[in-house]
């Protein structure tokens, strides 16, 4: 088996530390360095209770989700995400041991590795840029608390808008550049002490966020207000503000004249909304919610303490099938993709991919929900910080940074091992680092989350067929007859059955119109196939062209050696894991690989204790001081008062948590014998 050189211990030059941060890019992972479940638990609780959820659950409000089809949508397709990581992607790894990136080399040849790396590094990147981008909203609003100017980019902004916004962006990419180059231990204990904080937090930002929307006496208010003022179903664009006071015209059935005016519009005055003569108001809720009709266009005006808002109804929504596809494939890339088999290689077995249920539930339901409520009182303004800032102050802020960076971190840990395939003599480190810089450069433009759905849905798409290529070659094949790993043991740079069967998914089904302005239309557009529903099809489209190929393929019926065993030097950088033999994969077990004597737990002293209680009791009163100021209801004078003690409150119980939980998590990890 191969091996790789590191720098001896002893040498103290930064580079020389770098060096040392070896973690398996290129060979299956040694049983002494499996994890246990806590990591895993750790690193799906803090990547996705994370940054991206303030943008999605406030994109469902803007996208006219109803409350029916978004709490069930989310519960089913939540549900099969998590089986997707433990029936596909994580029983790969553990039997591996590897990267998706190098065990697809063997299978897909190292020429079409190379482009699918690179672009698999490409999306992470842009995925991680979204949540630097996130993080910087977080930073920049606190900036502007101390006075200084700052200009968070609009809904419709696709370059950089401010200074500000640069310098700002920069200094979040290099803190979270750092972390990513730290490994997969230190995301994981980075992870580890944010998560538990960052779902109360969340959990506070809504309940707070409530009585803003209407009065709250019974659980059935609540529904209703879910139904009338947060996910009605109707998809709105923001157009405009006016001060209140033209309710009685509104209820009368006439437009005040300032309506047929140029409208205020926040943050860009620029925009207009010219109502004709021929427009007729409607009343939906008497002094507080009115449509209007004008031709072809409806908009929405509704009440919000001192404003009247305007927005105009679009014509499309998202429906129930919609949110269950998009809960399922927001993360396909990393489930059915495969690629977090870099984080499940390190598992002690299969069944650690149910960890994923802490992700999707706490983060991918809950928090999508929870930042709904919060998207619904800024209207239709696309501002995370903001978001967080309006309902829990100081501590949302600092909630939106942390969840940005948790992230950030893993996404692009995960696109730095991906190029690791094309630059096979540099170490991790700087290839992350590389990475990295790439990624902060591309936060500056804020289109990056604006747009974060259509994001998704395309990245997911784009790397999927090849995560079906090794589906198909590491289960299928073998039962088939065919052989594995059939184009290595050719010694072939690409793999043309991956190649065509990638080709032909990305050509049924990638959204051109997009980029084209509909002037070229894929297959699937033509045929009315919404872009979230067409991953589907194509997996399997992707499993089925793919086996009748190699079927067709006298090379993968053939029987023979692996090309590079017994001593072959084929290509660079060959790792150890190409001198297995086909369908020898790794299976270790709990039972089959104990941890080692000097990582057992060991007891801790009273401090440590006191410590964990202490933060937990923080993490309680997160909880307890919302739950205070939803008690005191709607009522003005009360509700504000209450809300800023609740504030400063928040901001308390953070720091002490932080301070208790490093010290608790840092002596744990020493009593574990952590290296």
């Amino acid at each position: 088996m191969g091996t790789t050189t590191l720098p001896p211990a002893g040498t103290d030059t930064l580079s020389a530390r770098l060096d040392r941060l070896y973690e398996f890019e290129r060979e299956p992972v040694s049983p002494d360095k499996l994890h246990d479940g806590r990591y895993f638990a750790a690193v799906f609780a803090g990547e996705h209770v994370a940054g991206t959820e303030f943008v999605i659950g406030a994109l469902f409000v803007q996208w006219g989700a109803s409350a029916r089809d978004l709490v069930l949508g989310l519960l089913i397709g939540n549900l099969l995400a998590v089986l997707s990581w433990a029936f596909i992607c994580s029983p790969i790894a553990v039997r591996t041991r590897l990267t998706l990136y190098w065990y697809a080399r063997r299978i897909i040849g190292p020429g079409l590795s190379v482009a699918f790396n690179l672009i698999n590094a490409l999306l992470y990147s842009f995925l991680g840029a979204a949540m630097i981008g996130v993080s910087a909203s977080a930073v920049g609003l606190g900036v502007s608390k101390l006075g200084v100017p700052f200009k968070h980019p609009a809904l419709d902004d696709m370059t950089p808008n401010s200074v500000g916004w640069v310098v700002i962006v920069l200094l979040v990419g290099m803190l979270v550049v750092y972390l990513a180059i730290a490994g997969f231990k230190r995301l994981s204990q980075f992870a580890g002490v944010c998560a538990p904080w960052m779902f109360p937090i969340f959990l506070a930002a809504a309940i707070v966020t409530l009585p803003k929307l209407g009065e709250v006496g019974s659980a059935a208010d609540v529904w209703h207000i879910a139904k009338t003022r947060i996910w009605n179903g109707q998809p709105l664009s923001a157009k405009g503000t006016l001060e209140a006071g033209f309710q009685s015209d509104l209820d009368r059935g006439v437009i005040p004249a300032a309506f047929r005016e140029e409208l205020r519009n926040e943050p860009k005055p620029a925009r207009r909304v010219w109502l004709g003569e021929e427009a007729r108001v409607e009343v939906v809720r008497p002094g507080e919610e009115w449509r209007i009709e004008d031709g072809e266009a409806t908009y929405l005006v509704q009440k919000h303490e001192h404003v009247l808002r305007l927005s105009l109804v679009e014509p499309s929504r998202l429906g129930f099938w919609h949110i269950l596809f998009f809960a399922w494939f927001c993360n396909l890339a990393t489930h059915i993709g495969l690629s977090d088999m870099a984080l499940f290689r390190y598992a002690r077995h299969w069944r650690y991919g149910f960890y994923s249920a802490l992700g999707m539930f706490l983060g991918h339901y809950v928090c999508w929900i929870c930042a709904g409520v919060m998207g619904a009182v800024i209207w239709g303004e696309l501002n995370p910080g903001r978001m967080a800032y309006e309902a829990v102050g100081l501590a949302g802020l600092l909630c939106v940074l942390a969840a940005g960076w948790t992230t950030a971190n893993p996404t692009i840990y995960r696109a730095g091992l991906a190029l690791q395939i094309i630059t096979p003599n540099w170490p991790r480190w700087k290839v992350t680092l590389a990475v990295g810089m790439m990624t902060t450069v591309v936060a500056l433009f804020p289109a990056i989350f604006m747009k974060l759905l259509e994001f998704v849905a395309i990245y997911g798409l784009v790397l999927m067929p090849i995560g079906a290529v090794v589906f198909a070659e590491h289960w299928l094949l073998p039962r088939l007859g065919l052989r594995q790993y059939w184009a290595q043991r050719r010694g072939l740079t690409v793999n043309m059955p991956a190649a065509i069967t990638w080709l032909v998914v990305l050509v049924l089904a990638f959204p051109i119109e997009q980029f084209t302005g509909g002037a070229l239309r894929s297959p699937m557009e033509m045929l009315g196939v919404h872009l979230f529903f067409r991953w589907l099809p194509c997996w399997f489209v992707s499993v089925g062209v793919y086996i009748v190929l190699c079927y067709l393929t006298p090379a993968a019926r053939e029987d023979g050696p692996l090309a590079g065993d017994r001593g072959g030097t084929r290509g660079e950088g060959r790792g150890a894991e190409e001198s297995w033999e086909p369908g020898a994969e790794r299976t270790d077990t709990p039972s089959a690989t104990p941890i080692p004597q000097s990582a057992r737990f060991r007891p801790v002293g009273p401090a440590t204790w006191l410590a964990g209680a202490i933060a937990l009791v923080s993490l309680v009163a997160c909880v307890a001081l919302p739950v205070w100021v939803f008690a005191g209801g709607s009522e003005p004078a009360v509700y504000d008062a209450r809300l800023s003690v609740c504030k400063t409150g928040l901001l308390v119980a953070t720091v002490i948590y932080f301070i208790a939980g490093i010290y608790y998590t840092t002596q744990r990890e020493k009593a574990r014998g952590a290296k």
